[in-house]
C-alpha cells in the first residue's frame, strides 16, 4: 500500500524515470510524462501527494523508491 509523499520527493522521482513537465492542468494539478506522450499523468501541486496518486504513479513509472 502506498503512502502519501511530498511533491518535491514525487517530482524528483518522475524526472528521475526521465518524465518532463507537459502542461498546466485544472487548477493547481499538473501533467507529467515522456516527452512523447505515450504517458501521462496528473500530480496536484500540493504539499503532501495522496497516496492513490503515487500508487497511480507506481504503475507507471520504471523504478518507484522503496518506501513508497
Amino acid at each position: 500500500m502506498p503512502k502519501p509523499q511530498k511533491y518535491r520527493d514525487v517530482i524528483e522521482v518522475v524526472k528521475a524515470n526521465g518524465w518532463v513537465f507537459l502542461r498546466q492542468g485544472k487548477g493547481s494539478h499538473e501533467i507529467w510524462g515522456l516527452p512523447d506522450e505515450s504517458q501521462a499523468h496528473s500530480i496536484p501541486h500540493h504539499q503532501e501527494v495522496s497516496a492513490g496518486v503515487v500508487g497511480g504513479l507506481m504503475k507507471k513509472l520504471r523504478e518507484v523508491p522503496r518506501n513508497w
